[in-house]
Parts: C-alpha cells; sequence; structure tokens
C-alpha cells in the first residue's frame, strides 16, 4: 500500500515537473523566436535603404553604375531576397542592372565620371 502509493506521488511529481519543463521551453523559443523575427525585420530594412541608397545616387543621379558597386548592391539584394517580402525593390533592382558600367561619353569628357 505504502507502495503504491509512493509510486502515485512520485508519478505526480514527474507529470508536474515534466509538465513545468516543457512550458519553460515554449516559453523560450517563442522568446527566441520573437527576437529572431525583430533581428531579421532590421536586417531587411537596413538592406532594403542600402538598396534604395544605391538607386537614388547611381539610377537618378549619376545615370551609371561602377562594376565594384553593381557587386556591392548584387550582394545586399540576394540577401535581402532570401528574407522574403521584396515589392518594389524588384523593380530598383531591374533599374540599377540596366545601367551601364561606365560613364556616358560627354561626363567622360568633362571630367565626371567619379563614383
Amino acid at each position: 500500500m505504502i507502495e503504491h502509493s509512493l509510486d502515485a506521488a512520485l508519478s505526480s511529481v514527474i507529470n508536474v515537473v515534466s509538465g513545468g519543463v516543457i512550458t519553460l521551453l515554449i516559453t523560450m523559443y517563442r522568446a527566441k523566436k520573437k527576437e529572431n523575427d525583430a533581428l531579421k525585420a532590421g536586417v531587411q530594412a537596413l538592406l532594403r535603404d542600402r538598396i534604395i541608397q544605391a538607386y537614388n545616387h547611381y539610377v537618378c543621379e549619376k545615370g551609371w553604375v561602377p562594376i565594384y558597386a553593381k557587386e556591392s548592391i548584387d550582394a545586399c539584394y540576394k540577401s535581402y531576397e532570401a528574407l522574403g517580402n521584396n515589392g518594389v525593390i524588384d523593380n530598383l533592382m531591374q533599374q540599377l542592372n540596366e545601367l551601364q558600367n561606365y560613364p556616358p561619353k560627354d561626363k567622360r569628357m568633362r571630367g565626371e565620371d567619379n563614383a
């Protein structure tokens, strides 16, 4: 009889402890997921901002993009794209990719080919 009572008590303790551990693990998982989601959104926002800055500089101001800058922008875009939600950035990248990799002839002659 005592042995049966001890088994029942031990079983109850194990159930309570395991339930507490599972609850703790779920809480920790949710907190880590929330943190990871925030980091993902932050990195994506920084990449989006960098691509928009590059678009404004090279497409709107210069009309051309040097190879080294294009490679850097493409690397940002690949990371941005992997994070999802591309939206308008696809269109900006298309316009950036259509730019030539050297200044227009008239700007080269006037010495306005600085990146």
